[in-house]
């Protein structure tokens, strides 16, 4: 028994400290609905949709969300770990704060405006991703992957640990902070000197 019935509408509600896991929730739509210390880890969400929704604090690790709709959501420090985004149907205006969302795929998704700041998100995939005009302030990239990827205006200031090949992605007024910058490097047949090295 899933305390959600499949097919039915939410709106304005608040759900608190519900333990769900390994379910499966069908065309269920959820508008401004607030999530708080939820476990949904490992549930399925299919063809669901989620209009201007909040989470805070939950597990969603190893959420499947195949052929579902996520529009203008907020997640704040939770769990998103394992999660392949690359399956919903559409993500418009999404933001992360203080998550973890480590081995997540956002490939070939349109992120133009995303959040994702103060966030772990380590070996994550953001090939052919667009992350145009994206937040990515503060944010550990450890491992994580950028390939052909749309960073025009992004703002990665403050993030750190990135691998962003600058002959494999596309950065125009893209904003990056120093020391961490020098990663841009990567990848081009330069040399590298110290200035104070002497021989």
């Amino acid at each position: 028994m899933t305390a959600f019935e499949d097919g039915e509408e939410y709106a304005d509600q608040q759900f608190a400290n519900l333990t769900l896991t390994q379910e499966v929730i069908t065309a269920v739509t959820f508008e401004e609905c607030t999530f708080t210390n939820c476990n949904f880890s490992e549930t399925q969400f299919k063809r669901c949709t989620f209009r201007d929704c909040q989470f805070q604090n939950c597990d969603l690790s190893l959420l499947d969300v195949n052929y579902s709709i996520i529009q203008r959501s907020k997640f704040e420090q939770c769990k998103l770990i394992g999660i392949n985004w690359a399956k919903v149907s559409r993500i418009e205006w999404i933001e992360f704060h203080s998550c973890n969302l480590s081995y997540a795929t956002f490939m070939e998704l349109d992120l133009t405006k995303a959040v994702i700041t103060h966030c772990l998100a380590k070996e994550a995939t953001f090939a052919e991703t667009n992350l145009t005009q994206a937040n990515c302030t503060h944010t550990d990239f450890t491992d994580s992957r950028f390939v052909r990827t749309n960073l025009t205006k992004a703002d990665f200031r403050g993030a750190y640990n990135y691998a962003i090949a600058a002959n494999q992605n596309t950065l125009k007024k893209t904003k990056f902070s120093l020391p961490e910058a020098v990663a841009l490097l990567h990848g081009l047949d330069i040399i590298l000197e110290n200035p104070n090295h002497s021989e």
